[in-house]
């Protein structure tokens, strides 16, 4: 699944937005206020359409709706409708056609105290309806990842962290739409499956997945795992030479580390038959708000390379401040917001 267009009327301080998407990576610049957080908004709400005709689990996976703040204020007046036109090229196993298919739909808030329609997205209904359908099957297919990432993430907790050893694939959906991360749940993930290892005596392929994307994303980290004794999940720091426990790390590395660790459990759990290649081959949509958020000038020149070269099928939507990250993009589209309108440079990469 990659998301093509996106069309918004009436939103937050938006009256209309239209962006076309790169496929690889996109970045979104622009000062404070200007609606960076809300284009990624917007975007969220359209993906997570995915979600429509999934299994409900309370507190883990609900399809986001556009909410009364949401809704643009002229003169102080709210101005209806508010409305989130999507385009999106989605893979032929969830289309049901030989090749992959483009699909366009609509999300809707009408009226005051009304409900977001999905009257519009009945295309988008039927991929959900059939990405449940593989889910219940068991089906060896692939399973699009969408996530959303605020810039208060990895700070504030869900209380349920639910975590099994083993269950539905739709484990790499829970929260993945919420404000509020889950951290701990992909931690306690970590602490079981290095228990599995134990007691089983075979190498975990969600540890693989997931430490193989750390080695390529942050050279810094020469080893990471679960220390059973410790009760703790350990970094070994090659600048620091020793051994440091996740919540003791920077809240640079720690972001990043969590970030990386996060997307690729989801792309295991969606896709656990891909094996530890489930990073590599996943493809789906990730929004990040704020990527440079607490992260060094050398991190910042090389994040945007680092989740490319980790996750090289997943569409990267993000904002950003910093002119590092700017610079460093090779293969993408870049956009400036001002004055409540979007530009895209021409100088396409």
């Amino acid at each position: 699944m990659k998301l093509t267009k996106l069309h918004i009327e009436n939103f937050k301080g938006f009256e209309t937005l239209d962006v076309d998407f790169h496929p690889n990576f996109n970045i979104v610049v622009g000062i404070n206020g200007t609606g960076k957080s809300t284009l990624l908004e917007a975007s969220k709400i359209a993906i997570g359409s995915l979600f429509l005709e999934l299994d409900k689990i309370k507190d883990k996976i609900s399809s986001p709706s556009i909410l009364p703040e949401n809704v643009r204020l002229h003169n102080l007046e709210t101005q209806y409708p508010t409305i989130i036109h999507a385009f999106a090229e989605i893979d032929s196993e969830l289309c049901t056609s030989k090749d992959s298919c483009s699909v366009e739909w609509k999300r809707v808030l009408e009226k005051h105290r009304g409900k977001t329609t999905k009257i519009q997205a009945r295309e988008m209904s039927k991929i959900s309806d059939n990405l449940q359908k593989i889910i219940r099957k068991n089906e060896d297919k692939p399973l699009p990842l969408i996530a959303y990432y605020s810039t208060d993430r990895f700070k504030k907790e869900k209380k349920d962290v639910g975590v099994t050893a083993k269950g539905s694939r739709l484990r790499g959906y829970y929260n993945a739409m919420d404000q509020l991360t889950n951290i701990k749940f992909f931690l306690e993930l970590f602490k079981t499956e290095t228990l599995y290892e134990l007691q089983h005596q075979e190498k975990s392929i969600q540890l693989a997945v997931v430490k193989r994307a750390v080695e390529e994303c942050i050279e810094d980290c020469a080893k990471i795992y679960y220390d059973v004794s410790y009760d703790k999940l350990l970094i070994d720091v090659k600048s620091a030479n020793e051994l440091i426990p996740f919540f003791s790390l920077s809240d640079g590395v720690r972001t990043t580390l969590s970030l990386v660790m996060e997307i690729a459990f989801r792309c295991y759990l969606l896709n656990p038959y891909l094996g530890i290649d489930a990073a590599k081959l996943t493809e789906g949509v990730v929004l990040i708000d704020e990527i440079d958020l607490h992260l060094h000038p050398t991190w910042q020149k090389k994040i945007v390379a680092d989740l490319r070269r980790a996750f090289p099928n997943i569409q990267f939507i993000v904002t950003t401040h910093a002119p590092l990250v700017i610079g460093s993009l090779k293969e993408g589209a870049l956009f400036n917001i001002s004055e409540n309108k979007l530009y895209q440079f021409q100088n396409q990469f």
